[in-house]
């Protein structure tokens, strides 16, 4: 089925589509190092609290040295912090469509 829009609209369209997609992986990288520099921040916080929360978490991350479960976790936390940046994203398009 061919494309009816005007030649403008449909560059239009994929200059949006482009720029929400990098949008979307910046967004990602972003919660990435927020993740990982709260995780950082996670023994700190438990001198500061005197609990043992933030070790408890790092513990369960460490999965016991097994490298093939790091890994899983680790690609699971990006599979997360990505799909978070498609809903900021998806959020934050609707809102600029709204104020037009």
């Amino acid at each position: 089925m061919p494309d009816k829009r005007p030649p403008s609209t449909a560059a239009g369209s994929i200059g949006r589509t482009l720029l929400k997609t990098l949008v979307t992986v910046a967004v990602s990288v972003l919660l990435i190092t927020l993740l990982r520099e709260g995780l950082s921040l996670l023994p700190a916080l438990d001198r500061v609290t005197g609990l043992h929360g933030g070790a408890a978490v790092l513990q369960v991350l460490a999965a016991d040295g097994n490298a093939s479960q790091q890994q899983m976790i680790a690609a699971g936390l990006m599979i997360l912090c990505f799909l978070l940046a498609i809903v900021l994203v998806r959020c934050g398009e609707r809102l600029l469509d709204r104020s037009r």
